[in-house]
């Protein structure tokens, strides 16, 4: 086998590394994250905070009803009691159980808001809770899958390696330097092969005493884009 069809095959192989390794990064990265999975955990915690904060503030209003009802009492003992004479200080006192009664009814509907937000988010936290559970067998059974894939392509990765090994080995290091050169500056097609006469890394034409070393295996470099040519 000539040296520009060993160097075109130890691209080739290059090639199939790069595309594997690239694979087996997105597969680990499938293994590591799953968008679907932790938007549907977030958004049941945030539905969570929500309830208890609403739970929270359910507590607060009920605290704060018992604390008016507590100073409403006194003064409706001393309204019906009949020990108030004065007909200006029963003013004053029906007027402080009226403010206070207000404060209570518009305290009770805040709390029977809250208990209603309340029933409508436990709702809302047992679809969110059966969809992550969903997601999450659904993310089990994928997983497994992505193992396998895992499994495959760094089996894959580990025969390329050898494979590039033994054909490293069968050329010289000064050609392997010359083509990780021209490989770094050309996007990672160090040699193109020669076909119907052509360059296939630029296209143009190739002279036929070129050609022609190419095919007795000598190192021919196109005159245009400074590539390796493999012909045959």
């Amino acid at each position: 086998m000539n040296l520009g069809k060993r160097l075109y095959d130890l691209q080739q192989l290059d090639l199939d590394l790069a595309k594997t390794t690239e694979a087996l990064a997105r597969v680990d990265h499938q293994l590591n994250h799953n968008e679907t999975l932790d938007k549907a955990r977030a958004d049941l915690e945030a539905a969570r905070g929500g309830l208890a904060a609403l739970r929270d503030g359910q507590k607060k209003g009920e605290w704060a009803i018992d604390d008016v009802q507590a100073k409403l009492k006194p003064i409706q003992q001393k309204l019906l009691g009949g020990s108030v004479k004065n007909p200006k200080e029963l003013l004053n006192l029906e007027h402080q159980a009226s403010q206070l009664k207000g404060q209570i009814t518009e305290a009770e509907d805040r709390v029977l808001e809250m208990m209603g937000q309340i029933e409508a988010l436990q709702e809302d936290i047992a679809l969110k809770t059966a969809l992550v559970a969903s997601v999450e067998a659904e993310w089990q059974q994928t997983q497994q899958s992505l193992i396998s894939q895992k499994d495959e392509l760094s089996e894959d990765l580990n025969e390329m390696a050898q494979h590039r090994a033994e054909i490293l080995a069968s050329i010289d290091a000064a050609h392997v330097e010359t083509y990780e050169k021209i490989r770094a500056r050309k996007q990672g097609v160090a040699v193109a092969r020669i076909e119907q006469g052509r360059c296939q890394g630029c296209r143009i034409a190739v002279p036929l005493s070129e050609q022609t070393q190419a095919r007795a295996g000598d190192l021919v470099h196109c005159g245009s884009c400074g590539r390796v040519l493999c012909l045959g």
